[in-house]
């Protein structure tokens, strides 16, 4: 039985503890699924780059295009999976002969990018704007294969402030029009965060914290404000997919520092209170693939963790023999044998893009029943399965 509040929430983020676990993709399709099926969810929404999220619905809700390519084109090795790629094709084969009043649409929330905005901003404008115009939307387009800090950052930086003000103020009041408000929107998300990063980069040892802060910061702002604008106009609950780290109730903390800012599920907890319903993810051992930072330079590789780091929430759900399951923390809070180790600060295992093969260097602490409702505990795991062109 899953627990009783997601039925009832109105955003469901679905998180991970790693971007690459085989078994966490699978059951979140499962969630996703039931979710569906069950509790009214129509919208659908991952951690990735907004604009570039609508080849995706357009598969998903018309048939038209290549799953596989608009998977890549989200940018990210991690949702590039045999797992991910089910997902898709299962919101096409449901959607598939339903009314348009009852598809599920595929939507992206995050920020970082400012190719697809500028494309959706063509398109909106049935092709190229007027000459000067289509010159800065041009030199302003991202899609993550410059280098940060290249030699042209701040002319793009100075192009954007010369574009959104332009475009915003021809923009009408249709539903189209506040679409490309949302584009333009993602385009000024997506610059500061790039501002941030050159700052990052810049900074001395003695600031390097502070401007990392800056950019958790503006990242985790940007994602939350998207999810607000896209639960606004959803047709029902909807279902998030990302990085624990994001999606917790608590806060962004960056291993082995102090570090630490408002999580984007921190902010979406202070709009939505109790129905925003989150779900972390945890194992005790196995594999996972990453991107390698021991040094030997194999690039996205698998890893595996032969058992619990000591002292983890994994190690005490693995001593418990408690097996695979759905822990309901929400409710546990309601028990008073658990009430004090549940609101205690608890470590976990947790990896991002990269791993370079020291466990104990990826614990991050939470307060776990605040930081999450539910948890998906699987005991063994494998490496997510790479889309094989």
């Amino acid at each position: 039985m899953l627990p009783a509040g997601l039925h009832d929430a109105a955003v469901v983020a679905l998180g991970e503890s790693t971007h690459g676990t085989r078994e966490f993709f699978r059951l979140k399709h499962r969630l996703l699924r039931w979710l569906v099926t069950e509790a009214g969810v129509r919208t659908f929404a991952m951690e990735a780059n907004a604009p570039e999220a609508r080849a995706l619905d357009e598969y998903v809700v018309h048939g038209r295009g290549d799953p596989e390519a608009g998977l890549e084109d989200l940018y990210f090795w991690t949702w590039q999976t045999e797992e991910v790629l089910a997902l898709v094709e299962w919101l096409r084969a449901f959607n598939e002969e339903r009314p348009i009043d009852d598809w599920v649409r595929f939507r992206g929330f995050d920020a970082q990018y400012t190719q697809g905005a500028v494309d959706a901003l063509r398109d909106h404008f049935g092709g190229e704007p007027e000459s000067d115009l289509a010159a800065d939307l041009e030199l302003i387009g991202d899609d993550g294969t410059r280098p940060v800090n290249d030699d042209r950052a701040e002319e793009r930086i100075e192009a954007v402030e010369r574009v959104v003000p332009r475009v915003r103020a021809a923009l009408g009041d249709g539903d189209a029009d506040e679409r490309a408000r949302h584009w333009l929107r993602v385009i000024e998300q997506a610059t500061e965060y790039k501002r941030r990063l050159l700052e990052w980069e810049a900074a001395d040892d003695g600031d390097a914290e502070t401007a990392m802060e800056a950019v958790l910061r503006v990242r985790d702002r940007a994602m939350a404000a998207n999810v607000e604008w896209i639960e606004k106009r959803a047709d029902g609950p909807v279902v998030l997919w990302g990085h624990d780290a994001h999606v917790n109730r608590d806060r962004h903390a960056v291993r082995d520092s102090e570090a630490a800012v408002p999580s984007m599920g921190n902010h979406l907890a202070d709009r939505y209170g109790e129905v925003y319903y989150v779900v972390g993810f945890a194992f005790a051992r196995g594999s996972f693939q990453a991107i390698d930072r021991t040094g030997e330079g194999r690039g996205l590789t698998s890893f595996t963790l032969p058992d619990p780091v000591s002292g983890t929430v994994e190690e005490v759900l693995d001593d418990a023999g408690v097996g695979t399951a759905m822990l309901d923390l929400r409710g546990g809070t309601e028990d008073p044998r658990l009430v004090d180790w549940l609101a205690a600060q608890r470590e976990r295992f947790s990896v991002g893009a990269t791993y370079d093969g020291g466990p104990e260097g990826y614990l991050t602490a939470y307060p776990i029943a605040e930081a999450f409702d539910a948890l998906c505990y699987v005991e063994e795991t494998t490496r997510a399965r790479p889309i094989v062109g």
